[in-house]
């Protein structure tokens, strides 16, 4: 068993060591980027810039979200909860009409809790019932009837799909059901536990694009909860400068940062200022939706 792949699957005393010794887990992760030798449409590195639409107060935000990613020129993949969808449709539309891109997240996000002392939505009745613990055909269910709640309330047919809580997760067995369900691409996969680490790969006719993790947290996903609420927050003064630190870090590997935001929480740092930062890099990052991702690699991988 690789080293790596050691403090990935032994527990919480494993990811606490990590987080003393990052570069166990970053340097095989690296160097996976560096012996494929990609060129990410002809760009040095590549940015997936996503926002996991969790909550209610995620949704309200959306308006913001997209009047800032429209003023950068970036478009950005917006994970849909299909019930706020459904409740919460104006600012769901306000991404559509920015021509930004919705992926599927689950109809009623499962094991979604209110967190006293980090987070407490104006919502009571959320699905605390776990992911894991839903058989295979509820899951199914799931993503159906969000795919349907989307198209219904905005005429969207999803692309694809992030599994809810998917760093704790495992996604093999969703791919048949993505499959059949006709999505091309999955999110749902931490870039320490993917099949060749951060690459992405096909799995069962599906694209999975793991997810980035923090560089100086490599088995935490480099997001806004983990910036801000896991453990009362381990960047709460720095996060931008570590966002910008992993992009970096990607152009350095010719590799891809793949992140996620809760909308939420994009008041509590300079959002502006990294978006800058990354259009900054010009021709050295791609900066691209799933979709477009995901196309291009089809067509790389078919070759």
């Amino acid at each position: 068993m690789r080293l790596s792949q050691h403090f990935v699957s032994g527990g919480r005393f494993a990811q606490l060591a990590s987080h003393i010794l990052p570069g166990l887990v970053n340097r095989p992760i690296e160097g996976a980027f560096r012996d494929a030798d990609w060129s990410w449409n002809g760009r040095r590195s590549c940015l997936l810039l996503s926002f996991d639409v969790d909550f209610p107060e995620d949704s309200d935000a959306l308006p913001r979200v997209v009047e800032r990613l429209d003023a950068s020129g970036v478009l950005g993949s917006f994970a849909c909860v299909g019930r706020w969808v459904e409740e919460y449709p104006e600012g769901h539309a306000a991404v559509v009409a920015g021509g930004h891109e919705l992926v599927n997240h689950s109809y009623s996000h499962p094991e979604l809790v209110n967190a006293p002392g980090r987070f407490v939505s104006r919502r009571s009745d959320l699905n605390e019932r776990r992911w894991e613990d839903l058989s295979l055909v509820e899951r199914a269910d799931e993503i159906a009837r969000c795919q349907q709640a989307v198209a219904d309330r905005l005429g969207v047919t999803m692309r694809g799909f992030r599994a809810p809580h998917f760093g704790n997760v495992d996604p093999m067995p969703l791919y048949p059901v993505l499959a059949e369900q006709g999505f091309v691409y999955s999110t749902s996969m931490l870039s320490p536990r993917g099949r060749r680490m951060a690459l992405p790969v096909v799995e069962q006719g599906v694209v999975e694009i793991p997810v980035t993790t923090c560089p100086r947290h490599p088995l935490s996903s480099l997001d806004t909860w983990h910036a801000f609420y896991a453990r009362k927050g381990w960047h709460q003064d720095d996060f931008a400068a570590v966002l910008e630190e992993q992009l970096q870090r990607a152009l350095a590997c010719g590799g891809i940062t793949n992140i996620y935001l809760d909308p939420k929480d994009t008041e509590r740092f300079d959002f502006a200022s990294f978006l800058a930062y990354a259009k900054g890099l010009g021709q050295d990052c791609w900066i691209a939706t799933y979709s477009e991702f995901a196309d291009w690699f089809l067509q790389q991988d078919q070759a």
